[in-house]
């Protein structure tokens, strides 16, 4: 039971995190990071040399931007699995233990030390043979090789089982499917994905492999790399440490994190649009963690990241996880461009983003 664990990024430490005698967590910058380094979260941990405390409560006690780091649900069950077969109880773990599970190989720019991940090859990975595997695994079965299975997605996100992998020489996210997705739907996400970057959208490379069963799986390369260099990432989730798996934003207020945040016109007019295509093409799990930022170490400011995860999907309680301008269904033009004028986007550009995702859409 981890008590104390180091922030690294590279291989510079950032801080520390560690478990008050009551539990709490507390996280504090180190003098190294405080001269070189930038705020983590600009709205929750600011570069001082202050001791913070978590208080949210949706984040296992963590602040936000290190539960980014945790995997989500289909890597909690490859955690839960993989620390059965060592004979550990996933409920014995503190917090502290998840992020050193993580340790190195987790999205984004932070590792933890003490480092408790596991690595593998990543190339030439037999995506049938990942694919029978989470079957088993989702199905309650015995994994033969959940070893492998989880040093490849152990620190994914998402419910949908992925794992990180290389693609000719690249790193990517695989997508495999799970019993309640469609059979094609690495199809519909390759093509829902497409017409997002034909309507304007900002998507990071995509692929649509064939596999030697003639199965297709879907591949999106990753934006927390670029090449050996690994990119700071957090979602709105956690700048905000809000519930994303609830309602708990609306787009005016998505908005307006990307203002303060980047002051750059080119994002805010691109989460509009993402607005806009998720609200044409029925996606409403367009949640907090389906929004992220990017640090930019050159200009030394955050930018949206590309976007990813826009496929048309319902949720259980039928509306959209972000609102529009209070709504979260039967939303109409008229919707959309308040939202726009809400703000200070000229209406004329509203119609036009609008216009533009309708007709990539439709043709």
């Amino acid at each position: 039971m981890i008590r104390k664990i180091d922030v690294i990024a590279d291989k510079i430490k950032v801080g520390t995190i560690a478990l008050t005698k009551d539990n709490r967590v507390a996280f504090q910058y180190s003098d190294e990071w405080i001269e070189n380094g930038f705020s983590i979260n600009p709205f929750k941990l600011p570069l001082s040399r202050q001791l913070f405390f978590a208080t949210s409560p949706y984040f296992k006690g963590l602040f936000g931007v290190f539960a980014d780091s945790l995997p989500d649900s289909y890597g909690e069950l490859l955690l839960e699995r993989y620390l059965k077969s060592k004979k550990i109880k996933i409920g014995e773990i503190t917090c502290l233990d998840r992020l050193a599970y993580v340790g190195s190989s987790g999205m984004g720019l932070l590792e933890y030390v003490p480092d408790l991940s596991v690595d593998t090859d990543r190339s030439n990975v037999d995506f049938d043979l990942i694919q029978k595997e989470c079957n088993d695994l989702l199905d309650s079965k015995e994994v033969d090789n959940i070893y492998e299975l989880y040093s490849l997605g152990g620190s994914s996100g998402g419910a949908r089982p992925k794992s990180l992998i290389k693609y000719d020489g690249e790193d990517y996210i695989v997508k495999f499917s799970s019993r309640f997705d469609p059979k094609n739907i690495a199809e519909l996400e390759y093509k829902y994905m497409s017409l997002a970057r034909k309507a304007g959208i900002n998507i990071p490379d995509i692929k649509l492999v064939t596999s030697k069963s003639r199965s297709k799986y879907f591949l999106i390369k990753r934006f927390d790399r670029n090449g050996a260099k690994k990119i700071h990432m957090i979602s709105a989730a956690a700048l905000l440490e809000v519930d994303f798996r609830a309602p708990s934003l609306d787009y005016n207020e998505l908005i307006k994190l990307t203002r303060i945040l980047t002051k750059n016109d080119g994002d805010i007019l691109e989460i509009y649009r993402r607005m806009v295509f998720n609200v044409l093409i029925d996606n409403q799990d367009d949640h907090a963690k389906n929004f992220s930022f990017i640090y930019d170490s050159t200009n030394k400011t955050y930018r949206l990241s590309p976007a990813y995860d826009i496929t048309p999907g319902k949720t259980y309680y039928g509306e959209h996880t972000t609102s529009i301008n209070g709504k979260g269904k039967n939303i109409t033009d008229e919707d959309m461009i308040k939202v726009a004028i809400n703000n200070k986007i000229d209406s004329s550009v509203a119609k036009s983003i609008i216009e533009r995702c309708k007709n990539a859409i439709k043709n």
